[in-house]
Formats: structure tokens, C-alpha cells, sequence
């Protein structure tokens, strides 16, 4: 929802609010809240207030959460798996007929299964996109590269140290370097990955 649209959702939906954009959610939807949105929850609803100066109502079993501050309070909120120094996230990237992984950013940059990689990381958290490995939790990778008809899911992993999480995250974050662990198959990536599962075998099935 952008500028100054409005939109009621209801059930198991979605919605990002951004602009001057209300949002009115009902029974079990989850908003995030950016800029000057306004959002009026009831039910079961899920408010996450991005930059903590959104206008939020809540009612019923609604409530409000704000953005993580803290590396460990992003990977809790988005159940991140991490051990005291170490942590698993996720990557989206393009993988050719060939089997090779490369970056959608950068298309000579390469990953394999096991490797190590490693590139300069802009360590300002001030900055939201700034330079380094760009890894997220699982629903960002897969919203991101969810037009992509090359799309694959990378697990990867990364020391806690070497991330630096931006203050008003989207849902990813960036680090110096990080281990390929493997391929997740989109089949096991959810609800949203068996989704897109399913369009790839269409797409493939219509093709051939």
C-alpha cells in the first residue's frame, strides 16, 4: 500500500504500508508499518511499527511490535538458528543451466555448495544497502527473487561479528564473509516456496 491508498485486509493476509496509506486489518493479518501510515488493527493482528512513528491502533488480541534493535533481537524475531559466535541465514541468487550460483546483483559473482566468500562490507548500520553479502531470513530471499524463473535458495552461514544489521532493516542484513552450506529446495521453503515450487513446474510444463 503506497501514497495515500487504503486497504482492509482480512484473514491469513499481508500487507506492507507505506506514504500516507491506511490500513484497516482484521482476524490473523500482519501490516508493517512504515513512514506515515496509519493502521487500525483487530482480531489477531500483527503490527510491526518499522520506524517506531507510525500511527497504530490496536484492539482485541492485537498488538504492536517494533523493529529488532539488536542482531539477536533481529535473529529472534525472525527465528533465525545461531549458536554463541555463529549464524544461518538465507541468500537469494541465480542458478544458470549449469548448475552454478551467481548474484543477481553482480553476475561474474560466484557461490559453491561448501566455499567460502568474502567481500568488503560497509559497516554503517545508518546505511540500508550498503556494500557486502547481502543475507536475510527466509521470506525476504524468497520475495525477492520470487519473479525469477532461475531462482535458488541458498542456506548460508556467517559469523555473528561480521553482520551488520541496518536500523531500519527490511528483513535483511549484510556481512564480510559467510559459508555456502546448500541448496534449499523451494518445496521446503513453506507455504510461499511450495507456491513458487509450483509456478517453476508450471512454467517448465507450458515450455516444453
Amino acid at each position: 500500500a503506497r501514497g495515500n491508498s487504503s486497504v482492509v485486509a482480512r484473514g491469513n493476509s499481508s500487507v506492507v504500508a507505506r506514504g500516507n496509506s491506511s490500513v484497516e486489518a482484521r482476524e490473523n493479518s500482519s501490516v508493517e508499518a512504515w513512514e506515515n501510515s496509519s493502521v487500525v488493527a483487530r482480531g489477531n493482528v500483527q503490527a510491526l511499527d518499522m520506524m517506531q512513528g507510525a500511527k497504530v491502533k490496536v484492539s482485541g488480541n492485537s498488538r504492536i511490535v517494533y523493529m529488532p534493535k539488536t542482531i539477536f533481537e533481529f535473529m529472534d524475531f525472525y527465528g533465525i538458528k545461531y549458536t554463541k559466535k555463529k549464524a544461518r541465514f538465507y541468500k537469494a541468487v541465480r542458478k544458470d543451466k549449469d548448475g552454478i550460483y551467481f548474484s543477481n546483483y553482480d553476475n561474474d559473482f560466484k557461490y559453491k555448495i561448501g566455499e567460502i566468500v568474502s567481500e568488503p562490507c560497509n559497516d554503517d548500520p545508518a546505511e540500508k544497502c550498503g556494500s557486502g553479502l547481502h543475507i536475510s531470513h527466509l521470506n525476504w530471499a524468497l520475495i525477492f527473487g520470487a519473479a525469477w524463473s532461475d531462482l535458488a535458495i541458498l542456506e548460508v552461514e556467517t559469523n555473528i561479528a561480521d553482520i551488520v544489521k541496518p536500523n531500519n532493516t527490511d528483513g535483511k542484513v549484510r556481512t564480510s564473509k559467510l559459508k555456502v552450506l546448500r541448496e534449499v529446495p523451494l518445496e521446503e521453503c513453506g507455504i510461499y516456496g511450495k507456491i513458487l515450487a509450483r509456478r517453476r513446474k508450471q512454467r517448465l510444463a507450458n515450455t516444453s
